[in-house]
């Protein structure tokens, strides 16, 4: 910036005109200053919240299997406990699953929101049954929830609730890390769901309740993954 030449007269009128006034005519930018300070600080959080929000909203459409996949389950405890399972994605809204354990044929059909993926269909069928039109399944009511977020432990939905989350487990296809453990809870047995992203259900578990005072386990594990 130049300098700028004042006379010394001038300079004088200056410093002593000045004197004696008072400061109530000067502009005040302290609470300007606040005010944006807190208004950025606001924005920030806002974004921050935004964004962590993003972050924990979850595509629950990743807890199924690949599209045409057939998973074969190796059971243990009980001769039904082994069993096929076809996935079909109807849309991108609604999945369906044909579960073939040797003694039935069940048709399943899963309708996938935002926060949560509920059964609107679950019946016994033959094992070339063809899954409804889609504006069929749309007319479908809910019959109970399948699966549901926030994926943290303590979340409930029905009779299940979210026991443990980060879990390992080792199946006879992998091992897998980051499980999601769900829990049902009765007076004579607990069942147990094992999820990860990208796969499902990759374990069940039954712990029943013998007359005997016993603990009776039936288990069916991911044993396979193959694509049609």
């Amino acid at each position: 910036m130049k300098a700028l030449y004042i006379p010394l007269c001038l300079l004088l009128m200056l410093l002593f005109g000045c004197q004696g006034q008072d400061n109530t005519n000067k502009p005040d930018n302290t609470n300007d200053e606040t005010t944006s300070e807190e208004t950025k600080n606001g924005k920030q959080d806002e974004q921050k919240t935004t964004d962590e929000e993003q972050e924990e909203q979850v595509d629950l459409s990743q807890f199924f299997k690949p599209d045409h996949s057939v998973a074969y389950f190796l059971g243990d405890g009980n001769e039904f406990a082994t069993y096929t399972e076809k996935t079909t994605r109807l849309n991108d809204q609604y999945v369906g699953t044909i579960v073939d354990n040797g003694g039935v044929t069940m048709m399943n059909i899963y309708k996938i929101g935002d926060d949560k993926i509920e059964i609107v269909y679950k019946e016994p069928v033959d094992m070339n049954a063809q899954f409804p039109d889609i504006e069929e399944i749309k007319a479908m009511q809910p019959i109970e929830t399948y699966f549901a977020a926030p994926l943290e432990v303590g979340t409930t939905f029905g009779n299940w609730k979210i026991i443990e989350t980060g879990a390992t487990l080792e199946t006879p296809y992998k091992t897998f890390e980051n499980v999601i453990v769900i829990e049902e809870v009765d007076d004579q047995y607990v069942n147990r769901k094992y999820f990860v992203e990208g796969f499902g259900e990759v374990k069940t578990e039954s712990v029943m309740d013998t007359d005997q005072g016993e603990k009776y386990t039936v288990t069916s594990t991911l044993e396979k993954l193959t694509t049609e």
